[in-house]
């Protein structure tokens, strides 16, 4: 018998698509959207009736996109938003594993991932008046294992120059754009880090070779 349903994410057209369909699906359940930077303190709206408690939901592996330093700080934003109701996170959490096996995932034959990561280029053309040309820079991606991270990085092709938002930059050859970071965990190196955040982990589930879990914290 859930009280309602919030749904949280900065992007706004997004989450107004994802929440509408949610309430078609389940007409009889509050669903509200909030527009709120999920990475810092906010405020849930007051439901129709109080909750017996509170569960939060995150998902997919995007904590693994945060530093450690940054995953601290939402884990305890989040045990402060929970802890009041007696509530718990479900949280999603991508594990170390063979590095051949990460760095094939980030350097799939699709080419799903690399466009992924060269759409940022069309987007900075798009957005913020760019003249980047997609066709000189190429995607990569590998583990690091020193910071336990697959980095990704857009690698300039040639020596050439590009204008943003009026503003100049030059590249080298084989000068990269770090562009994104993939952090993952041992089981124990996550629960540690969500002891320190104010949890107390009480689950955790794998799947059979170990690659993904998803830990219940209890705030």
């Amino acid at each position: 018998d859930p009280v309602s349903y919030v749904a949280v994410d900065i992007s706004s057209e997004h989450l107004a698509a994802s929440t509408a369909r949610i309430a078609a699906d389940y007409p009889a359940l509050g669903v509200t959207a909030l527009i709120a930077d999920f990475t810092g303190a906010f405020r849930l709206p007051p439901p129709r009736r109080q909750p017996d408690t509170l569960a939060g939901l995150f998902t997919g592996s995007t904590i693994g996109n945060f530093t450690p330093t940054e995953a601290l700080a939402f884990l305890r934003n989040a045990a402060s938003l929970l802890k009041d109701a007696r509530g718990g996170l479900l949280v999603g959490v991508d594990l170390k594993k063979d590095e051949d096996i990460l760095n094939a995932a980030y350097n799939d034959a699709a080419g799903v991932t690399a466009d992924f990561n060269l759409n940022l280029l069309d987007r900075i053309n798009r957005e913020l008046d760019g003249n980047f040309v997609r066709d000189r820079f190429r995607h990569r991606a590998f583990y690091n294992p020193i910071e336990g991270r697959i980095e990704m990085h857009l690698e300039s092709l040639a020596t050439q120059r590009v204008s943003v938002a009026g503003q100049a930059f030059a590249f080298a050859a084989g000068e990269t754009i770090h562009t994104e970071n993939s952090y993952k965990y041992a089981v124990e190196e996550f629960r540690a880090l969500a002891v320190r955040a104010g949890f107390r982990p009480e689950r955790v589930w794998t799947d059979d070779d170990c690659l993904f879990s998803i830990h219940y914290l209890r705030a």
